[in-house]
């Protein structure tokens, strides 16, 4: 081949690859143009977004806000991953600056309402207290009174159990009229309570108002002065609700001791080391095999820790000719098996 056919050849091949760089250069042109979106105040492209407005960093009085899907910043943030302008960041701190005050005012609101309803309701709760008290005085103003709880249940035989004024020895003489309770449903009523007392009590104390709910004996001026009124006998109930009881004659009639021996039922003498308040036996008086008795014992009126187990108890032994008119353990001996509990009530 000569020189002229070469050199031929390589012109056209240089041609070609002239014409398809052309090609390329000019699809690469065409792609970076930007494209016109619908705004046509905004043009879009791969890699950006440009405008023509007043947006961007540096400018102090845009006219339209810049929103941008990215890491930058931005005036009104569309995406968690936006940064903020200053501007932006002051607004939403005033924002929530005022709505913690309002939030504070709403509390303080409510606190002094809360400060109110407690006035209130202390008002009300005095008022309470006092209409209370009152009623309590009208109460035993009203409520019928008498020697006994036997004297009212006599005046009044719809009287029901419960607290109630009595006066042993009259208006004016001896003792003040003072608060018993009284059992107004067994055997007719009228029972006065004097003693409530249970096992293993070290020292027995005296009480202003006897009760079923606590442990104490009736002061001694009070109980002279209510014994003196005794016509019925004595009662016994322990925790239970099982009853002994003794009638009259039998609680008289006791030989070694009965209700008149000792004044004071929260110093009981140490007669056969028990602290009995009645006792009848049928011999000597040496609580022996053949007595009865009714227990009311501290450590300091019974046999050696005795009280422990049977300070408040009844006791009728096998050989005893005397018994209590009613006694509900049967074939035992002595309450102490079967109760720790008493409460010692006169007629």
């Amino acid at each position: 081949m000569n020189n002229t056919v070469k050199l031929s050849l390589i012109t056209v091949v240089l041609t070609s690859s002239l014409g398809l760089v052309s090609q390329v250069s000019a699809q690469t042109d065409t792609e970076s143009l930007p494209q016109v979106v619908a705004d046509t105040d905004w043009q879009e492209s791969a890699t950006s977004v440009t405008t023509l407005k007043q947006v961007g960093v540096g400018t102090s009085t845009p006219n339209e806000a810049l929103h941008v899907i990215g890491n930058a910043i931005a005036d009104d943030p569309l995406h968690p991953s936006h940064l903020v302008t200053k501007r932006y960041l002051d607004t939403q701190i005033q924002s929530i600056a005022s709505q913690s005050a309002a939030q504070q005012e709403q509390i303080q609101s409510l606190q002094n309402r809360v400060a109110q309803l407690e006035s209130q309701y202390q008002t009300m709760r005095n008022d309470y207290t006092q209409v209370i008290a009152r009623l309590k005085e009208v109460e035993e103003i009203l409520s019928p009174t008498g020697r006994n709880c036997l004297d009212i249940k006599t005046q009044l035989p719809v009287a029901a159990t419960g607290f109630y004024l009595i006066d042993p020895d009259g208006e004016g003489i001896g003792v003040d009229a003072f608060k018993v309770w009284c059992d107004m449903d067994y055997q007719g009523g009228g029972w006065t309570l004097f003693a409530n007392h249970k096992d293993n009590i070290v020292n027995i104390q005296e009480g202003e108002v006897i009760s079923p709910a606590s442990f104490s004996v009736m002061t001694a001026q009070r109980w002279q002065a209510l014994r003196q009124t005794v016509t019925g006998g004595m009662m016994f109930k322990d925790e239970h609700g099982r009853i002994t009881q003794i009638y009259q004659a039998k609680m008289n009639n006791a030989n070694c001791r009965n209700i008149y021996t000792d004044d004071n039922l929260a110093a009981l003498s140490t007669w056969g080391e028990y602290g009995l308040i009645w006792h009848h036996e049928d011999t000597h008086c040496d609580v022996s095999w053949d007595f009865a008795g009714v227990i009311l014992g501290d450590k300091d009126s019974t046999r050696v820790e005795s009280y422990t187990y049977q300070g408040a108890s009844v006791i009728q032994v096998p050989n005893s000719k005397t018994r209590f008119d009613v006694w509900p353990y049967g074939s035992d001996e002595s309450s102490r098996h079967q109760q720790n509990e008493l409460l010692y009530f006169v007629k």
